[in-house]
């Protein structure tokens, strides 16, 4: 294939990916991408309506986007969307962490005791997750991690109206073998009864069993073991990336973290996110960008045939995006069709 033309499409999800989305998210194991069968069907068909403007309910939008391998037709990554995560009839449980400081007189000691407590917020975020790339592809020299993650940006950019102020990540914690949980199974199973499997299903139906189980009071860690104490806030091997890739996008940890397996919150408001700030809508032309003036870019259309875009090395000049050739082919659209842009870092 020639090097300008473009590896991956990625598009929104469409009912005939359900074999290989579903091979894909068995890979993660994420309840954001489900791995039972009829949970991704109804995410799927959920995520057409939404990409429609038909879902009005954002606690019920789902935005799934699949990276397709041109010369293959194979799905290979996938990222999604949740338009609202937060409401009355389902609130965003977290564990806030603080800590509080005490001193003896007596003593001429200071000590500062590090806690974390349960909130709760009925009116919260958009959340962005289900990234994955498959295995064969982690390491691809075009980076589709990066690609597939960008768009969610892009794509809230594009549609600000369908998204809340605040955007929300919630990073996967290192997991043991047998689908346990460090934190959970010192904490979580003690005051539920539940595995981390069970509470960790049960929580995408019904989220009762949270505010009516865990203490209220705060949970001082130094009562914990080392090992799970060293565990708050931290991700597994495979997520390091994810959690730069946020970082780069202009979110942060926010000392918030999963009830169930300690996992991190990042987050920021969703106008100071920099592909948001960076985004920006131009006029295709086709020709041979001048490699001195250009840089690769997240090029998309969304129209009647839906959501697309490519990853692009273009120029622009006077507010004309001039890309090659195999760019516009990719996306199956004609010079001077107005396309959106982000920037890739």
């Amino acid at each position: 294939m020639d090097a300008r033309e473009p590896t991956f499409l990625i598009r929104e999800a469409r009912p005939g990916d359900h074999p290989q989305l579903l091979e894909l998210a068995r890979e993660l194991d994420s309840i954001n991408l489900p791995a039972n069968a009829g949970d991704l069907r109804d995410a799927i068909r959920r995520s057409v309506a939404s990409f429609r403007g038909r879902m009005r309910d954002r606690a019920r939008a789902i935005y799934i986007f699949c990276a397709e391998e041109l010369a293959t037709h194979r799905i290979v990554a996938a990222s999604l969307i949740i338009g609202k995560h937060g409401t009355p009839e389902d609130p965003h449980y977290y564990l806030e962490m603080d800590c509080d400081e005490r001193y003896s007189h007596t003593l001429r000691r200071m000590f500062r005791h590090s806690y974390v407590r349960l909130r709760y917020s009925m009116d919260g975020p958009t959340e962005i997750g289900g990234l994955i790339v498959t295995h064969a592809m982690r390491g691809h020299p075009e980076r589709i991690g990066k690609q597939v993650s960008w768009v969610r940006f892009l794509y809230i950019a594009k549609h600000r109206a369908r998204f809340e102020r605040q955007v929300l990540a919630e990073m996967l914690a290192p997991m043991l073998e047998d689908h346990g949980n460090v934190f959970w199974d010192n904490f979580g199973r003690s005051v539920t009864g539940l595995s981390f499997r069970e509470a960790d299903i049960l929580s995408t139906r019904d989220k009762e069993f949270i505010r009516a189980l865990f203490p209220e009071t705060p949970l001082y860690t130094f009562l914990l073991p080392e090992k799970v104490r060293n565990s708050l806030g931290a991700v597994g091997e495979n997520t390091r990336g994810a959690v730069r890739l946020l970082e780069q996008a202009g979110m942060r940890f926010l000392n918030h973290i999963d009830p169930f397996d300690g996992g991190p919150y990042y987050g920021a408001a969703t106008d100071s996110l920099q592909p948001v700030k960076d985004f920006n809508t131009c006029v295709v032309l086709s020709g041979e960008p001048a490699p001195e003036r250009s840089r690769p870019y997240l090029v998309a259309c969304d129209d009647r045939r839906g959501f697309r875009a490519v990853r692009a090395v273009a120029e622009k000049d006077d507010g004309n995006l001039i890309v090659t050739p195999q760019v516009l082919k990719a996306l199956s659209i004609k010079p001077r069709t107005r396309v959106d842009t982000v920037p890739l870092p």
